[in-house]
Order: C-alpha cells, then structure tokens, then sequence
C-alpha cells in the first residue's frame, strides 16, 4: 500500500480559493512550475510563504484588472478578491 500524504491545512484552504486554483492549474503548469496542479504536487513543492504571496498577487492582479476595466461580471470579481482577502488573512500571520 501506498503511504498516505498529509496535506498541509494552508494547501487545503488554498484549493478551496478560485484565483489561487487557477493560478496553479492554468498558469503553473504551463510554465512549467507544475506538472498537475494537483492539491498534493502543490503541497510538496510549495512552502506557506509562497501560497501566502502568490495570494497577494492574485488579488492585485484581479484589482488591477478590474478597476482597469471595469468588467462586466463583477460579481466575479468581488468573489474572488472576498475568497483572497479571508485566505490572506487567516494564514498571512501563521
């Protein structure tokens, strides 16, 4: 039997945050940080510092991008800088 893998409970939270997500599925793997994006491969290569500031550059680059734009799903966007600032606010002094 394989040995089972305990993941971290910052990692946990992060798959639970759609930018943080997107950013290891969709911009990770295709440059090459990742060959899955899975909840594991990001558990073992990934320290908390790192989930913590790739949070805050998610949020920035969202802002940025909406107060740019002012898309029209802004639902969306408010969702998702919501889902960033509760994540960075727990795990930011752990």
């Amino acid at each position: 039997m394989g040995e089972k893998i305990m993941i971290r409970p910052i990692v946990k939270a992060a798959f639970k945050v759609d930018e943080l997500v997107y950013q290891f599925q969709y911009i990770d793997v295709p440059d090459g940080y990742l060959k899955t994006g899975s909840i594991e491969e990001v558990n073992a290569q990934y320290d908390d510092v790192w989930i913590i500031n790739e949070a805050y550059n998610r949020l920035d680059i969202s802002m940025s991008v909406w107060v740019q734009r002012r898309i029209r799903n802004e639902e969306c966007w408010v969702k998702d800088a919501k889902q960033l600032r509760k994540f960075i606010k727990k795990w930011e002094k752990k």
